[in-house]
């Protein structure tokens, strides 16, 4: 009987449902393909399906196939797709309301209509949620190039390029700025560390390192501590505070 309908919402339908189980299936595959930072392949610890989608920056191939397929291509049709079946459930319901076998057929398309809006709902917000952690993933290596330099480095590898949105701490954006940290007093290890008062210790109380002479330092203002530069440097853009006093480093500068 749906053949006598004046949209084909019986076509509709079959797809929809195709659409979901693909999904659904494409994301498990995905989920089952990708080891979550610091667990060893074939662990048994399981990625929700949300934070496999929050995940933009997958380190296997396949997940970020998925995911980019998810939100460039899929979610889009979907879209589309639900937006042509809200238009021909209204146009059989005021054309040819008598053309499905019984009403609750003509029910049950409309529920599951609502249930796509309701799934469309929860990926939009889920797609906002990945766009705004990416952001803050760009914003935070953006601020981690502006002081990896050579000295950083040597001593800790390049730090600029973060993995996903895992590596954002809870205080990323209690620490100081770039330009803050440079304000900074600098100096050679063991000089005359401007208003720090040239306070100096044996080792870095960060890296746990001997200071060397030829070691790049930063001293604390508030409190004249001393640590390596490229150490205290990516402390301070997390925390703007002194690592052994606490005593706060905000809005202090060379005198």
């Amino acid at each position: 009987m749906f053949q006598t309908c004046s949209r084909p919402i019986h076509q509709w339908l079959l797809v929809s449902y195709a659409c979901v189980i693909a999904f659904r299936m494409m994301h498990l595959f995905g989920m089952q393909m990708s080891v979550p930072e610091g667990q060893a392949p074939g662990g048994s610890e399981s990625m929700s399906a949300a934070s496999f989608l929050l995940d933009l920056r997958h380190k296997d191939l396949v997940p970020r196939i998925v995911v980019s397929f998810t939100w460039a291509a899929a979610l889009p049709f979907f879209v589309l797709w639900t937006v042509i079946g809200t238009v021909w459930m209204w146009q059989v319901m005021r054309e040819t309301p008598n053309c499905v076998p019984t009403v609750t057929h003509l029910w049950f398309s409309g529920f599951w209509l609502a249930l796509c809006y309701v799934w469309l709902i929860i990926h939009a917000a889920l797609g906002i949620m990945a766009w705004v952690l990416e952001r803050r993933v760009r914003r935070a290596e953006g601020d981690l190039q502006a002081i990896e330099d050579a000295d950083v480095v040597s001593r800790w590898g390049q730090v600029s390029q973060l993995s996903g949105y895992r590596s954002l701490t809870s205080a990323q954006n209690q620490g100081l700025s770039p330009a803050e940290i440079k304000d900074l007093p600098t100096a050679t290890a063991f000089e005359h560390c401007g208003t720090c008062g040239g306070k100096e210790d044996g080792e870095c109380s960060i890296c746990l390192n001997e200071l060397k002479p030829s070691d790049q330092v930063r001293c604390l203002p508030p409190c004249g501590h001393l640590f390596h530069r490229s150490c205290i440097d990516l402390w301070l853009l997390r925390r703007a505070d002194c690592p052994l006093c606490k005593r706060s480093v905000r809005g202090e500068s060379v005198a």
